[in-house]
């Protein structure tokens, strides 16, 4: 049966032996090797169970190696130093979860004087919306020349609107300190919210959901893999995660026939296989073009790039939606992901929450392989973000890269290099 091949890539290769690899694998009932990378925690959930159980006067975790550095700077702002002048200095790096959690948590801390800080770009990213509902309850804070001056108080509750379109953090922020109001606090949100998915699993943990240490492991993470099986034609065991996991990302299986993955479960975790057999060679010219994937991203911002860039990968063009936030993230990620399609060879146009992309057809490119034509490197920059630099990676399973600012994935998940290798990418990381 033929199947179709990635537009620049042709046969899809047996993984080479290292030790590395070989230390991961494990065989299944029917004697196929899965492989077995190793998730980072999630730090969506790291970092909420983090304000609560300091909420409770419950301790800390300590961090082990498979912390973030987006859960060192939730706890780094949670324990923020007294200093000799009364004021706290907190300081949230690029972190735009601790900085938003932060600053909601010490606005509800009766008495806390603290100085929450950021990085340069964090701080031109979206939160007056939260600065304005937090004031509403009578927290005082100001603008100040690395971040904002906070003075808490105890928050008397009642109705309170927050603008949530630009982020879901902010009703989150909220939700997290609600229980320390004298009153019920009802957080609104006419406006509109981006990504409600995030904000539900913040209500189920504010509500009783466990705080138990250590969190599941990262579906944000993990769908980076699920569409590298797709690409590569390997399986693999992916430990510690759930198919109904308060993640709102686990709805990323829902995809796998369109981005040529399936997931099922095993104990401990779930195993992702390719929902098409690799072939030895393909013959473009007979099969049918892959239909167009019209796909709305509102719920699930951080698997859009990826999710877009695997489809191209794949020859597959689309329409993606609901993706007004991106250009305020770390980067500026839906430029940034035109940039990577255009490189690629797709054409890309884009509008304020939209992009429309079409890939090439494969046959030109499977002909110069065949003829032996060197494939140029590409040169790519991921802009210091770690989602965009999961996306080169992935194109690096069929293109060869070089990638500027690799460093970046350890704001989410620092041993992404080590544990994407069981795909053996073809990148070069300066």
């Amino acid at each position: 049966m033929l199947e179709r091949c990635a537009w620049f890539g042709a046969p899809v290769p047996e993984p080479k032996s290292s030790p590395g690899i070989l230390a991961k694998r494990m065989f299944s009932r029917s004697g196929t090797i899965m492989l077995r990378p190793e998730l980072p925690y999630a730090k969506s959930i790291a970092n909420r169970v983090m304000v609560l159980r300091s909420l409770r006067g419950m301790a800390l975790p300590e961090p082990d190696a498979q912390w973030s550095d987006d859960m060192h700077a939730m706890r780094r702002v949670l324990e923020a130093p007294l200093g000799k002048d009364g004021w706290r200095l907190a300081h949230a790096g690029p972190s735009g979860m601790a900085y938003r959690f932060g600053m909601a948590y010490w606005a509800a801390r009766p008495g806390a004087r603290v100085l929450l800080c950021a990085d340069d770009r964090l701080r031109n990213r979206p939160i007056q919306a939260l600065v304005d509902a937090l004031r509403s309850q009578g927290a005082l804070i100001e603008p100040a020349e690395l971040g904002w001056r906070i003075q808490g108080v105890r928050l008397p509750g009642g109705i309170l609107e927050v603008d949530s379109r630009l982020s879901s953090q902010f009703a989150s922020a909220l939700t997290l300190v609600a229980e320390t109001a004298d009153n019920p606090l009802e957080i609104k949100w006419s406006s509109g919210i981006a990504s409600a998915p995030y904000l539900a699993m913040t209500q189920k943990l504010a509500q009783g959901h466990s705080l138990n240490w250590p969190p599941e492991r990262d579906w944000s993470a993990a769908f980076v893999f699920l569409v590298a099986v797709g690409l590569r034609g390997l399986g693999i065991d992916l430990m510690g995660l759930s198919a109904d996991s308060i993640q709102g990302d686990a709805a990323s299986m829902e995809w796998g026939g369109d981005l040529q993955f399936r997931v099922s479960g095993i104990d401990g975790g779930l195993r992702v296989e390719p929902s098409h057999a690799p072939i030895a060679s393909v013959v473009v010219e007979l099969l049918p073009p892959l239909p167009a994937w019209d796909v709305d991203f509102k719920g699930f911002p951080d698997l859009a790039m990826p999710a877009i860039v695997a489809a191209a990968l794949q020859g597959r063009s689309g329409l993606a939606s609901g993706l007004l936030t991106l250009n305020l993230k770390e980067s500026p990620r839906l430029d940034a992901t035109v940039y990577m399609l255009r490189a690629l060879g797709c054409i890309a146009e884009q509008g304020p929450d939209w992009l429309r992309w079409s890939a090439p057809d494969g046959a030109s490119s499977q002909a110069d392989q065949a003829n032996g034509s060197v494939v140029q490197r590409l040169e790519l920059d991921c802009l210091d973000d770690h989602r965009m630099a999961f996306c080169a990676g992935l194109i690096a399973l069929r293109r060869p890269v070089r990638l500027r600012q690799s460093a970046a994935v350890s704001k989410s998940f620092p041993d992404f290099w080590k544990e994407f290798s069981v795909f053996e990418p073809d990148i070069e990381l300066v």
